[in-house]
């Protein structure tokens, strides 16, 4: 944030943003300056317009920002804005904001450390859980391909278990990196799938009947694949038109099947005959469009998109979670619902956990937690330090904490000199 030079009695709070916004105000300083979208709130004032560029007013003098209007930023990338004003409070009222400010993030940050400790603790039972819950997709879609008919209580045991290990973990799908999938992507994909979309129910704040059919049916989202000729589906070269017409039936072929042989309920069938529609009416098979797409469809349509891009096939090489967050949010409404989008977003950040980034003072860490209203300012577990030492000691930087640092890049394990398996 830009601070004036006469301003010598205040450099200090070039490490508190908050505390500048505060200094800013109580001066009655006019220039234009510019501040980080992280730093705004709900129910700031400015008494001049505030600007996202020199062309684009972003709202209007006297306005109360709303915290819709912060979310639009985000989506948009923009990461700061511009005014000449000046925030519209009591001097006690913005002492009081950065206090709740400094008090929140702080205690935000413990808590996702704490949470990290505990993740590192049940790293094992995922693995175990993980590898059980491929076990009894694989039963239900091996039933499907012999057309016999299937239960579905392993699934429904496995999806316990899954939800069990998520709701004081959310962020447990961190380890779900590096698994070998072995010859069985189709349940490896439907299984983590999964974790993902049950993000998304935590972050909706579904109860657990909802929690339990959104998962089920994303434990099955492929389930029609299994109806696919096995030629198609390894093929390691590009589907012709007619390869990927199969391909686009695979929604039906699932559909009836859990109808039909295993009488799952149409709420949860439902998501596998719709995973591949897009919100604005381009995708199949009957191209619905927005909320013609079941809710529990436009989660797991972001949850699938997301997975499959991570993951390495034999035709294309896995993306970094960050490209592929930014994939998604490029897409924005035109593919997937901009309200869910956004709560992926809040859970995972722009910066997803397990991404390898670069700090402005050269150390390279790993993602381990997002802040949800600070999606730009995640913590990091420190790997190396400026000189490319590994530190020996877990050392955590907390972005939201430390406003002198931020990421400059994003790496990939082999720029960063980092195998993920060894330092998670």
């Amino acid at each position: 944030m830009f601070l004036p030079e006469d301003m010598t009695d205040h450099k200090e709070t070039d490490k508190n943003p908050a505390k500048l916004v505060a200094v800013c105000f109580l001066e009655g300083i006019s220039y234009m300056r510019k501040i980080q979208v992280e730093e705004l709130k709900p129910g700031m004032r400015f008494d001049k317009p505030v600007y996202i560029d020199s062309n684009n007013i972003f709202i209007g003098a006297n306005i109360t920002i709303k915290e819709e209007d912060i979310k639009k930023l985000m989506k948009w990338g923009v990461s700061d804005i511009e005014t000449a004003g000046k925030l519209i409070a009591t001097k006690e009222e913005i002492i009081q904001y950065v206090k709740r400010a400094e008090e929140s993030s702080a205690f935000d940050s413990r808590k996702i450390i704490s949470s990290y400790n505990n993740l590192l603790k049940n790293r094992k039972r995922l693995i175990e859980i993980h590898r059980k819950a491929c076990k009894a997709v694989g039963d239900v879609y091996s039933a499907i391909k012999n057309s016999e008919p299937f239960m579905p209580d392993d699934l429904e045991l496995s999806l316990s278990e899954i939800i069990d290990l998520m709701k004081d973990n959310h962020n447990i799908f961190l380890f779900l990196y590096g698994l070998d999938e072995g010859k069985n992507y189709l349940m490896f994909h439907s299984v983590n799938v999964t974790f993902y979309a049950l993000l998304i129910g935590f972050g909706l704040k579904y109860p657990p009947a909802k929690l339990r059919e959104l998962g089920l049916g994303t434990l099955l989202i492929d389930a029609g694949m299994a109806k696919i000729p096995v030629y198609i589906t390894h093929k390691q070269s590009t589907l012709t038109e007619q390869e990927f017409n199969l391909i686009k039936t695979h929604p039906i072929h699932g559909y009836r099947s859990l109808r039909e042989l295993g009488k799952i309920k149409e709420s949860v069938a439902n998501i596998t005959l719709q995973h591949h529609e897009q919100f604005d009416g381009t995708g199949y098979p009957r191209g619905l469009k927005g909320n013609m797409i079941s809710e529990y469809a436009r989660i797991a349509s972001i949850a699938d998109s997301y997975e499959a891009q991570i993951v390495n096939r034999s035709y294309k090489k896995k993306q970094l979670f960050y490209h592929a967050m930014k994939h998604l949010i490029s897409l924005g409404s035109n593919k997937f619902d901009p309200v869910i989008l956004r709560v992926f977003m809040s859970k995972m950040s722009v910066y997803p956990i397990g991404s390898i980034v670069a700090l402005n003072d050269k150390s390279v860490g790993i993602v381990i937690g997002s802040a949800p209203d600070k999606p730009l300012r995640p913590i990091i577990k420190l790997i190396f330090d400026a000189n490319k030492k590994r530190f020996e000691e877990t050392k955590i930087v907390s972005l939201p904490d430390e406003p002198s640092f931020f990421i400059t890049k994003v790496l990939d394990e082999k720029e960063a000199g980092i195998n993920l398996l060894e330092v998670f």
